[in-house]
């Protein structure tokens, strides 16, 4: 079976959510995103919209919605990797279970990234380590992917490991800190 239909399928009882549906709890800004995405469904979600629309904006979508338009974004993933890598990339760590060891290492190759590249001072990587830790200690990025994954059918599960691979296999060399792998040895392992 063709992936593009192995996530469609897995997906297709999942119910449009409504226009108060398609923002998390709570979530102050995301009037354009919400309008934006009203107007849509899963199957007619570009490759460009998500580019432009969707993109780095991943944590605001409630978890009906963000299920209710994942195998756009994992189809968009794998066929249009060229329009979408920063999304990709993005989607991958959403797809990942979170752990207090993966702010250390953000925050290790963050400072060193930032440190050897734009010359920051140490008081300015010290306030961007310092918000990352508090992101990372917090409880928001563990129960933003509870919330959305809990309640998984197998099916859904089996695609989205079906996707983690097959991404993998055509763009893992994208990813030097096995954050693929990392994804599917933390949570997908279980919908072999």
């Amino acid at each position: 079976m063709h992936l593009k239909n192995l996530f469609y399928d897995a997906f297709a009882k999942r119910p449009r959510p409504e226009a108060n549906q398609i923002l998390r709890h709570g979530v102050a800004r995301g009037d354009e995103l919400r309008n934006f995405l009203v107007g849509k469904t899963s199957e007619t979600l570009t490759a460009e919209d998500i580019r432009t629309e969707v993109e780095g904006y991943l944590s605001l979508l409630s978890p009906e919605a963000f299920l209710y338009f994942l195998p756009a974004f994992l189809h968009a993933s794998l066929a249009h990797d060229d329009i979408v890598s920063v999304f990709s990339s993005g989607l991958i760590g959403v797809l990942t279970k979170p752990n207090s060891q993966d702010g250390i290492d953000a925050l290790d190759r963050l400072r060193e990234i930032l440190s050897e590249a734009t010359g920051l001072t140490d008081d300015t990587l010290n306030q961007i380590e310092k918000q990352q830790s508090e992101w990372f200690s917090s409880t928001i990025p563990e129960t933003i992917f509870h919330e959305r994954f809990n309640n998984l059918t197998h099916d859904e599960g089996a695609a989205i490991l079906a996707f983690l691979i097959a991404f993998e296999k055509d763009f893992g060399m994208d990813f030097p800190f096995d954050e693929l792998k990392t994804a599917i040895d933390r949570h997908w392992y279980q919908y072999k």
